[in-house]
């Protein structure tokens, strides 16, 4: 699984950063929520936020293989895929620590405000 951040959250955390003097200089990691779900878990809240089933299918590589021959954008994603073989969570205990007013948004909060907003632009 990766770590997923709300990009509110990201601005926020980095303009807090930048307003702190003694953060200079050091390594953050910056905050995202404490619960990893992996990806059946991720597309299954999103299924839900968005009133759909949670199915997916998994796409062979040699499909993708295959597919970038023909499609620029399948073979940019191909070159991503190898980032996706190993888990990339980050630690925010330092953030969290140091800033422990800070509000990070659950990932089920964050798929909900996504689906408020896109109702919200859906023409009636």
């Amino acid at each position: 699984m990766r770590s997923l951040i709300w990009t509110p959250d990201a601005s926020r955390a980095l303009a807090l950063l930048g307003n702190t003097p003694d953060a200079f200089g050091q390594t953050w990691h910056l905050p995202v929520p404490g619960d990893w779900p992996n990806y059946r878990e991720f597309t299954a809240m999103a299924g839900d936020a968005f009133g759909r089933g949670s199915g997916y299918t998994v796409v062979p590589w040699w499909v993708l293989n295959a597919a970038g021959f023909f499609s620029r954008q399948v073979r940019e994603l191909r070159e991503l895929l190898p980032r996706y073989k190993y888990d990339n969570r980050f630690d925010s205990t330092k953030f969290a620590t140091r800033f422990p007013e800070f509000t990070v948004t659950p990932y089920r909060e964050g798929l909900s405000i996504i689906r408020r907003e896109a109702d919200a632009g859906r023409p009636q």
